[in-house]
């Protein structure tokens, strides 16, 4: 038994240098529900079950998508899009869909998470707030803070 374990151990303590050598990083940004778990690679959003198998692709634009949240009972994705040079929030359904952007700002949005009750995005602004965008409604973004 200890003659088996030697070699095991070995690659156990090698694994990490292979790993930090490489240029990538596959679970950037993760969050994690029931079901799944999310995060940010090559600059789309992926989700893969939490119960192990394939990741699949959410997101494929030509723009740079990053910071995956799930909504609270995990149906939605919340995330920030890149496309045009502005930073907007977008969510999608996690069963499918297309992406819906929910806000328009000329400076970027960046999304931190949900409300409790899974109904509004929040968001932080770079132009120095912080505010939430429902996702049921076209309702206006209001203030939480400046």
């Amino acid at each position: 038994m200890p003659r088996l374990r030697m070699p095991f151990l070995l690659c156990l303590a090698l694994l990490p240098g292979s790993l930090a050598a490489q240029s990538t990083r596959p679970l950037h940004q993760p969050d994690i529900s029931a079901r799944f778990i999310t995060f940010a690679y090559a600059g789309d959003i992926w989700l893969a079950p939490r119960a192990g198998g394939d990741a699949r692709r959410v997101t494929s634009s030509p723009g740079v998508e990053k910071d995956p949240h799930f909504s609270p009972d995990g149906k939605w994705l919340a995330f920030t899009g890149e496309y045009g040079g502005n930073e907007d929030v977008y969510v999608v359904a996690v069963d499918s869909g297309t992406p819906r952007r929910l806000t328009w700002h000329p400076g970027p949005d960046e999304v931190r998470g949900w409300t409790p009750d899974g109904q509004r995005v929040v968001f932080v602004s770079k132009l120095g707030s912080i505010g939430w965008r429902s996702i049921s409604s076209r309702s206006p973004t209001r203030r939480l803070a400046s």
